[in-house]
């Protein structure tokens, strides 16, 4: 195993060696990254991906909130990656917002039948 790497990245400025253990975290923590944008990589086609995030995270249930969900699942219900952004809500518990034509609580009843299966039922 190694004890220093020298001269592998440039930041801090004048730092030549840094510590093995150091290097491998980061290093752990780059591929680990790199995955899950790899993974996400269907985000960049949502109908959402150009627009204020703000819409799909609406604050309450007044008359006012209702209205934005139901623009943001209007939103949703066009988009080509509406199963893939409700099952990536779904399996990471996303605990906010609309998220592939879906409520915080209508993910609730999802996410219960999605854990008896593993499949998103009825939706």
């Amino acid at each position: 195993m190694c004890k220093n790497i020298t001269q592998v990245i440039p930041y801090p400025p004048n730092t030549t060696t840094i510590d093995c253990e150091i290097f491998h975290k980061v290093l752990r923590n780059v591929h680990m990254m790199k995955f899950e944008l790899e993974q996400e990589s269907w985000m960049l086609e949502g109908a959402c991906s150009s627009m204020d995030s703000d819409l799909f995270f609406p604050i309450g249930s007044s008359m006012k909130a209702m209205k934005q969900i139901a623009e943001a699942k209007a939103v949703c219900n066009e988009c080509s990656v509406k199963l893939d952004c409700l099952e990536y809500a779904i399996s990471t518990n996303q605990d906010s917002g609309v998220w592939g034509g879906a409520t915080e609580d209508e993910r609730k009843t999802i996410r219960r039948e999605y854990r008896k299966t593993g499949k998103l039922v009825n939706y």
